[in-house]
């Protein structure tokens, strides 16, 4: 691919800026017509309709449609304008359901969720044949070397997802709301995929051609993963179109119907504040009496797989089979178990296991060895399925918790040979074999092996806490100096005669010198106002560096000179400022100081009267970005602190950073020129600075823009927060296909 040039890359940013602002200066229009089409086909139905009340009924949908059409096209724009101001991310977009959401949503809701994700499939049919050129144009203009989609504000997802909120802010009753958005989502493919034909038109007009457009490839080091298994991993091979719904699965969820009383419940909920295999949960009070019948049945098909190497041999023996022909691959257990399901809601509990954990053994995040583990536990998990509904509904069940905990932390490893893999897995396979051949019928025996687990992992990790917690007091300190510092600085730049002092010297006084008086006032036990007189520095350095004053009264600045370089230096010193840097500043001012023994003033000059603006403008130029966050030696050490200060400062961050850059999330990092692969286990009380240890507990820590531009520039791929919720997600979504398929 050709390489953008400098005038190339100014003139596309201006073209997609231009791009941005005519598509929504064009949201109302493209409103209004979808608005007429939807009253065209309203009163077409009504025209035809049979029944009174069917007719009254469309009738007042489209009055109500009339009340409503400004509006409508307004709050459009609005929400079309908040859109494409947030969509330049650089991630996968989340999914469009989450497993454990179902359990919250009410008919309404569900309703309309599958009713956006008809629109979404409608639109996007519609407009794809023109959408492919247009995200290869886009992704141009924007630099990219690949196409990433998510990239592309202008796609169909975007402005379904604005009609949606737009139609769903109006006081309209839900049945007209979902009316309306089937019969808007298939005008919106036609309108979309017309429209970005004549803008593909327009932008290759414009000088945007092949010779500048990225290719359909992966960006990113050997880390990058595959998408998330929500959209990688094929749903089950024995999946029940007419079983597996959002309806049943929230039924699954919301409602367990099998007599499990409330204090269980409760104490499920208390367990997420314990010790792993401390809940004090009694697994056996959670045994569904209407269950009963098909625990011997249980049993029975758990009897024949006692030893985990069995297990795993015929694991290995249904991927081989399935690799020769999938449809084909048997599923002894899962069969037997099917068999021994009473009613729809054991059928649909063990489909929703099977399918989890075909999605975890496909997870390409997890290494082959922990997928057999996964697929080892199925026979348990399907027993538990069968007793144990809460399996479902309850994050903090024993048996997800100890998947959860398998899973997040396998993807520290990058392959078997790392570093502390076989570690990691000894105590591993001794916690999963007496689940793999045991008859379950309680979560008690999960809730066991979650304990030992963990506990031995913790135990090993006992050194890696201490030096944590070194790093986080280390931090945090280094945060509060910041802030401290910041607010000093802004007062500096407050001053009227600030704008005639020299960048280098305002540059310092609000870096390191902010700093010095901001760490001196935090290690103040006396209460002093300007603890170390460092604060009262500020007047004698600010005057010093201007000669145009200094040669009027050379005597003065002969007095204050050794004595201003002799505090400046304990100052800095105070907080391990590295020499080489005061050197460097210290030439500087010296020459400075020469031009005002000198009489070399240069011209007078005038300070204009500062504002509020401008001096937040000026503010916000010199603390902005990682220029405003400095660590202390002591504190980098402690820390693994990365200075990325002079990193890439114009690509901007992804917009969804705060969402993806979450505690516990594993991210691929390309630092000091190696991958590798890390969690974010600490995040500073400001979010200013984040902390991440690898598998043998080696920190880095680096500043939260530091880690947006990481995002941007592809040097920081988001691996994975929770495998198991993926997994989940991915059954949701395979319920969501089935659910816009049929009709409520």
């Amino acid at each position: 691919m050709k390489v953008t040039e400098p005038e190339d890359s100014l003139r596309y940013t201006a073209l997609y800026q231009a791009t941005i602002q005519q598509a929504v200066g064009g949201a109302g229009a493209l409103m209004t017509r979808l608005v007429a089409h939807t009253r065209s086909v309203l009163r077409a139905q009504e025209d035809q309709a049979q029944d009174r009340r069917e007719r009254d009924r469309l009738t007042d949908s489209r009055r109500l449609l009339n009340q409503f059409e400004a509006t409508l096209c307004a709050r459009f724009t609005e929400e079309l304008m908040s859109a494409f101001s947030r969509v330049a991310s650089v991630e996968r977009a989340a999914p469009a359901l989450h497993f454990d959401a179902l359990a919250s949503m009410d008919e309404s809701q569900l309703r309309d969720s599958v009713e956006a994700a008809r629109a979404q499939q409608t639109v996007h049919n519609a407009a794809d044949p023109a959408l492919a050129e247009l995200n290869r144009l886009i992704c141009a203009m924007l630099g990219l070397a690949v196409v990433q989609l998510e990239r592309n504000p202008l796609r169909p997802s975007v402005y379904v997802n604005a009609l949606t909120a737009a139609v769903a802010h109006l006081p309209v009753p839900p049945p007209v709301r979902q009316g309306w958005t089937t019969v808007v989502s298939g005008a919106l493919g036609q309108e979309l995929d017309a429209y970005y034909r004549i803008l593909g038109a327009d932008v290759r007009a414009r000088g945007v051609g092949s010779d500048a457009t990225p290719s359909y490839t992966t960006a990113g080091g050997p880390l990058v993963v595959a998408e998330a298994v929500v959209s990688a991993v094929a749903p089950s091979p024995r999946t029940d179109h007419a079983l597996l719904t959002l309806e049943k699965l929230r039924h699954l969820l919301a409602d367990p119907p099998h007599g499990v009383a409330d204090a269980v419940a409760q104490r499920y909920e208390a367990g997420a504040s314990t010790l792993p295999g401390e809940s004090g949960f009694d697994a056996s009070e959670a045994v569904p009496t209407g269950f009963r019948p098909t625990i011997p049945a249980a049993f029975e098909a758990a009897k024949q797989m006692k030893q985990l190497d069995q297990v795993v041999q015929r694991v290995q023996q249904r991927k081989a089979a399935a690799a020769a022909d999938p449809a084909a691959a048997p599923r002894p257990m899962r069969e037997q178990m099917r068999a021994a399901a009473h009613g729809l809601e054991q059928a649909l509990g063990l489909e929703v296991v099977a399918m989890m954990v075909d999605n975890i053994t496909h997870d390409p995040r997890l290494l082959a060895p922990v997928q057999d583990i996964v697929a080892a536990l199925e026979p348990a998990l399907l027993q538990l399925a069968l007793v144990d509904p809460r399996f479902f509904s309850h994050k903090q069940h024993p048996a997800r918790r100890l998947l959860h905990e398998i899973t997040h932390r396998s993807i520290a490893f990058e392959s078997i040979e790392s570093r502390g893999f076989s570690g990691f897995m000894e105590p591993l396979r001794a916690a999963v074999e007496p689940l793999s051949g045991s008859a379950i019928d309680t979560a008690e025996p999960f809730d066991q092996a979650l304990g030992r687990l963990v506990g031995l992992w913790d135990d090993a990790a006992g050194k890696d806490k201490r030096q944590l917690a070194k790093a986080v007091k280390a931090l945090k300190k280094a945060e509060q100096r910041n802030a401290l510092a910041g607010t000093m600085a802004m007062d500096v730049l407050a001053r009227k005669d600030a704008a005639l002092v020299p960048d280098a010297v305002l540059d310092f006084l609000c870096g390191p010198w902010a700093q010095v008086v901001a760490h001196a006032r935090m290690e103040d036990r006396t209460g002093a106002p300007d603890p170390g007189h460092f604060a009262a520095l500020i007047d004698d350095l600010m005057w010093s560096a201007q000669p145009h004053l200094t040669r009027a009264n050379v005597p003065a600045l002969t007095r204050v000179v050794p004595r201003l370089l002799s505090r400046l230096r304990a100052g800095l010193a105070t907080v391990d400022y590295p020499p080489q840097k005061t050197s460097e500043f210290f030439e500087v001012l010296m020459h400075l100081h020469q031009r005002g023994f000198k009489g070399d003033a240069g011209p007078a000059v005038v300070a204009p009267e500062p504002t509020v603006d401008a001096n937040r403008v000026r503010g916000e130029a010199r603390l902005g970005g990682d220029t405003g966050t400095w660590v202390a030696p002591v504190e980098e050490q402690a820390s693994g602190f990365i200075d990325l200060a002079t990193g890439a400062q114009a690509l901007a961050p992804p917009a969804n950073s705060q969402d993806v850059l979450k505690l516990g999330v594993w991210v691929a990092l390309l630092a000091e020129g190696s991958w590798t692969r890390t969690r974010l286990t600490w995040s500073s009380p400001n979010s200013t600075l984040l902390l991440f240890t690898d598998a043998l507990g080696y920190m880095q820590s680096l500043t939260r823009r530091s880690c947006e531009q990481l995002l941007a520039s592809g040097d920081l791929h988001i691996l994975s927060a929770d495998p198991v919720e993926d997994a989940l997600d991915a059954v949701a979504q395979v319920a969501m296909r089935n659910s816009v398929d049929v009709r409520f």
